[in-house]
């Protein structure tokens, strides 16, 4: 059976980009994780515990989003998948959406949003 624990609307003050601006001021990010992975219907049901976390996914994002510098919202997304693929074994698919409210474009954008939806098999080390 396919399970899905999702986490939306995180909201983070961070310096990310390529202009100085964004790194001086930093930006609001809201970001969105889903995570697919299988299990039986007696773990759900008969465990206490979920099997994923959203703390896990909250803490996991905090941490990379807070404590490493990219300069692109692409960058973000895909650092952030593959950092939820290292800490949950057991997830199959993650989509991260990361979107971003205070941007430096010389236009009216209400919001912009970078996504990643990638397969275990995407951070797997080719051999």
């Amino acid at each position: 059976m396919k399970a899905k624990c999702v986490v939306n609307g995180m909201v983070f003050h961070a310096f990310h980009g390529t202009m100085e601006v964004e790194r001086e001021l930093g930006q609001v990010f809201i970001v969105d994780v889903s995570i697919d992975f299988d299990c039986v219907q007696t773990e759900i049901v008969q465990t206490a515990e979920p099997v994923i976390r959203g703390q896990d996914i909250y803490d996991t994002a905090k941490d990379l989003i807070l404590g490493t510098k990219f300069k692109s919202h692409a960058a973000l997304a895909a650092s952030l998948a593959g950092a939820m693929f290292k800490r949950f074994g057991r997830a199959d698919e993650v989509h991260v959406s990361v979107g971003c409210r205070n941007i430096f474009i010389a236009g009216d954008v209400r919001e912009m949003s970078a996504v990643a939806e990638c397969v275990r098999k995407d951070f797997e080390a080719k051999g």
